[in-house]
């Protein structure tokens, strides 16, 4: 019997994708219900305690502390892309809203027309 070197690719690369990549269900309603609340009560929580950056290094020992509990329950009913997303928009959102700030603060002007994104 002759080597088929076609065949031994296949069999080796088989060996890359297992039956533990299979493709998730996206989170049906519910689940995003929950996933929504868990993630407002982490969010109120940082507020409180006055942590803006909650993916912030430096700020870990401060988050785990002070809003530890809510966290986890945050990390364990969200999709761990949902998870990060979140946080990385709510950091976003509040470095926006300062930067508005200051630009007001400066005698900066909303544009009296919307700027047209075609």
């Amino acid at each position: 019997m002759m080597h088929n070197p076609a065949r031994n690719f296949e069999k080796h690369a088989m060996g890359f994708f297992s039956k533990e990549d299979a493709v998730v269900d996206p989170p049906n309603k519910t689940k995003r219900k929950i996933c929504w609340d868990s993630r407002d009560k982490f969010f109120s929580c940082l507020e409180r305690n006055n942590i803006e950056n909650s993916l912030d290094p430096k700020k870990n020992a401060q988050v785990e502390s002070s809003c530890g509990g809510e966290r986890v329950e945050f990390q364990n009913n969200c999709v761990a892309s949902w998870f990060k997303y979140f946080q990385e928009k709510r950091y976003n959102d509040i470095k926006r809203q300062k930067y508005i700030a200051q630009l007001e603060a400066e005698g900066a002007k909303p544009l009296p027309f919307k700027l047209d994104r075609k």
